[in-house]
């Protein structure tokens, strides 16, 4: 159970605020899912023992720390440094969160520190995608699931350092960033980047994978798939229609993407 001092609540190891939560302990680290099914006296003081990742599967808060109000809407990942005091007020029911607990003998024999965890996560690179794997591993729960987030965590750590943040783009890169993000639901041919970015076809092709990480058609999917997740909880369109909102060619096309990136099929995320 929590225990309070001098009005902030101190969270051990594997404790939430959350009335509803789940975790799996790795030793190392820790894997917890927390729910706010319905409207609750939210907002208070509080800071955890282990440094922490948090990223909103759906739902969202306010949140207050360092003097900072920050919103908090479905995709949005946050570092929190151990003992790091801060509080969130929630404001949209349903709200499910993951949370990955990392004790400081994981960082050290990796060679991290608490810092690079932190700007890894302000990169946001692939941070959805990693973050719903790691909730399936959580359901999963088998004598590979240890390993398996623990991969995880360090395949998103390396390619996050590695990855270069927006606005360190050259300014025709971050036009072809734009167009690809207003226009996911599109086709948008090699020509139509080169136009609007005005810069060479062949250059754009040499230096997509250095600022993306990702070829043009893992990229485009990745964004796909992201806006799809939003369809999905919303239960309002059939798979087939998502799959064609989301600009895939068939439903059969979207499942396969999905489960690849997911580790889940759209209509078993759906009921997440």
């Amino acid at each position: 159970m929590p225990n309070q001092n001098c009005h902030n609540i101190f969270l051990k190891k594997g404790h939430y605020l959350a009335p509803s939560y789940r975790t799996r302990d790795y030793g190392d680290f820790l894997v917890g899912l927390t729910e706010y099914k319905n409207p609750i006296d939210t907002g208070k003081w509080h800071f955890h023992e282990k440094p922490m990742i948090s990223f909103v599967l759906y739902g969202g808060n306010v949140e207050f720390r360092k003097g900072k109000v920050i919103t908090r809407v479905a995709g949005s990942a946050n570092f929190y440094h151990s003992h790091e005091i801060h509080k969130n007020i929630y404001n949209c029911f349903p709200s499910k969160h993951i949370s990955l607990e990392l004790d400081s003998g994981l960082l050290k024999r990796y060679g991290y520190s608490a810092s690079e965890v932190e700007l890894a996560i302000q990169k946001n690179h692939n941070t959805t995608f990693t973050f719903i794997k790691l909730m399936n591993e959580l359901q999963i729960n088998d004598s590979q699931s240890s390993s398996a987030v623990e991969m995880l965590f360090l395949e998103f750590m390396e390619k996050s350092l590695k990855s270069k943040s927006s606005n360190q783009f050259p300014s025709w890169m971050k036009s072809v960033e734009e167009l690809l993000n207003d226009r996911w639901d599109e086709h948008i041919s090699l020509k139509e980047l080169a136009d609007h970015s005005g810069i060479h076809p062949t250059t754009i092709s040499k230096n997509f994978r250095k600022y993306f990480q990702y070829s043009f058609g893992e990229y485009t999917r990745r964004l796909k798939v992201a806006h799809s997740l939003d369809f999905l909880h919303s239960s309002k369109y059939s798979i087939t229609e998502i799959a064609y909102l989301c600009g895939f060619a068939d439903q059969s096309h979207f499942t396969r993407v999905f489960k690849s990136l997911t580790g889940y099929l759209p209509k078993e995320y759906n009921k997440v």
